[in-house]
């Protein structure tokens, strides 16, 4: 294909490369993008298509992450001798998909990306467009057709203000032209949420303050004052009455409130049997009445009885426990795809955002 331009670069003038591509068909001139430019040696700037550039393109786009994806696109221009930046605007795949990646970076940082993604995660319809758009790039009358195959029936107006453009808003897609697609970003959250609705299990248009109580719990059980200090408390109450009847957390029974803890040394009153059975019974790290009452086999009426005793003779002290929050397995599960999502915004964050000269 570009045996044209090369029988031109005989003559050298670029008049004659110009004439030349223009006898090249609009699918001829796709394949020969992006352009790039070097002197002859008579220092005039001639034009040159380099062919086959889009299997760089799809090389640089199957990395992994956001960084990796960027770091070969750099690699890939730094040998480019383009004259104008504008000639990468209007024709380089690598520049846009650089400018893809700066562009994600920017969204992520916003400070209220968090709470509109994990937002948009818990919505089906819009779960559904990204798996619309994962399969190919559609434009807004072929995704109305997807979601009525699925049997949702909604407007092309209420499809794009409703759903579509919180997708846009969060980085998952863009636009061009008239269609859709996914972008690098929105694809690395379709493999982590195949299969799981967190609508079923979060609620949807709220603070997210659920979606921190989880990730919180899942490296150790805390107490209501612990969660208030990342929770408001006003709201506190509702989010773990919230998360206990869909059962992601479970607290402490009332009765294992309040432990009682014996002195250290041996007591120097006289004791009966069963109370210096009670008192060396009590284990270092305290105990609860129905737990010591289990362990020497006395009634839970009796052991209390002999607690007050010892708690006159200032033997054993009793201490309130605060009640602790932790997670159930389906808890846990929720909570280990709460950390994906994280994970894949702050590998999105790690790549530089250009600073504009």
């Amino acid at each position: 294909m570009t045996h044209v331009i090369k029988e031109s670069l005989k003559n050298d003038p670029l008049s004659s490369i110009l004439l030349s591509l223009s006898t090249l068909n609009r699918s001829q001139k796709k394949r020969l993008s992006p352009m790039t430019y070097v002197k002859n040696t008579t220092g005039e700037i001639i034009m040159l298509f380099q062919s086959g550039s889009n299997k760089s393109v799809t090389r640089i786009t199957e990395s992994k992450s956001l960084l990796e994806i960027l770091e070969q696109a750099e690699n890939h221009c730094k040998d480019c001798g383009t004259v104008s930046p504008m000639i990468c605007v209007e024709h380089c795949d690598v520049w846009k998909v650089k400018n893809e990646v700066f562009e994600t970076r920017r969204i992520v940082n916003q400070e209220d990306h968090a709470i509109k993604l994990l937002n948009i995660l818990k919505n089906e319809r819009r779960l559904k467009i990204l798996d619309a758009l994962m399969e190919r790039p559609r434009s807004l009358r072929e995704l109305q057709d997807y979601l009525g195959k699925l049997g949702y029936q909604h407007s092309r107006s209420t499809i794009i203000n409703a759903y579509v453009k919180p997708l846009l808003a969060t980085g998952l897609v863009i636009r061009e032209r008239i269609r859709y697609r996914l972008t690098f970003y929105g694809k690395g959250f379709q493999g982590i949420l195949k299969g799981v609705f967190l609508r079923d299990l979060l609620p949807i248009h709220s603070c997210c303050y659920e979606e921190v109580v989880l990730r919180e719990l899942k490296a150790k059980p805390k107490t209501f004052s612990e969660l208030a200090a990342l929770v408001p408390p006003k709201s506190l109450s509702r989010v773990l009455t919230r998360l206990r009847k869909k059962r992601l957390i479970s607290k402490n029974p009332r009765s294992e409130y309040v432990f009682y803890h014996r002195i250290k040394g041996r007591p120097e009153a006289r004791l009966s049997p069963t109370e210096k059975r009670i008192f060396k019974a009590i284990p270092k790290a305290g105990i609860s009445a129905r737990s010591l009452s289990k362990e020497v086999g006395i009634n839970l009426r009796r052991t209390y009885k002999y607690l007050r005793r010892l708690r006159d003779r200032k033997l054993v002290f009793a201490l309130k426990m605060p009640r602790t929050y932790e997670l159930t397995q389906s808890g846990t599960e929720t909570a280990q795809l709460l950390d994906e999502v994280a994970r894949l915004t702050m590998t999105s964050l790690s790549a530089p955002i250009p600073i504009a000269k």
